[in-house]
């Protein structure tokens, strides 16, 4: 067992975060190691830190190393490859954050005003177009809070 020690218990803080971001298991143990870690960290280490395989490890590196999360890289003279955390707190939570904005919010919509105007002039959807618009006008003010507090974040990043 890991000793106490306020690292351990900052790695434990950040999954937890994940976790509650809709992150999965894998990507929030991964993440809160990688966060966790002030200078870059082994692949092995990060293995040994997280229990996962370095198959699996390096497929997920891969994938954050795509979306700008990571870089990973060789040192010269050596086989290792090592990750490192490329954005601090701040940056990375903004990134969560747009992406929960462009799945959840954006295609609802998009969607939407499409199935208003095709059911608009249809007397027997009325009821049901009512409560449609109701729900479109809520989404719209989520989106515009939700962007007012994405580029609040960004502004606290420079």
């Amino acid at each position: 067992m890991k000793q106490d020690s306020p690292k351990e218990e900052f790695k434990e803080t950040l999954y937890d975060s994940f976790k509650a971001l809709g992150m999965d298991d894998f990507s929030s143990r991964l993440l809160s190691a990688l966060q966790s870690e002030v200078e870059e960290v082994s692949l092995g280490e990060l293995a040994d830190t997280t229990g996962y395989s370095l198959s699996a490890l390096s497929t997920a590196l891969k994938a954050m190393e795509e979306s700008g999360l990571v870089k990973r890289f060789k040192k010269p003279k050596s086989r290792k490859v090592y990750v490192l955390m490329d954005m601090d707190i701040i940056t990375l939570y903004t990134e969560l954050q747009k992406k929960r904005y462009q799945q959840s919010l954006m295609p609802a919509l998009k969607k939407i005003p499409k199935i208003i105007a095709k059911y608009e002039n249809q007397e027997e959807f009325k009821d049901e177009l009512e409560d449609l618009k109701d729900f479109h006008q809520q989404i719209l003010f989520i989106e515009e809070e939700s962007r007012k507090y994405i580029q609040a974040l960004e502004k606290g990043v420079k």
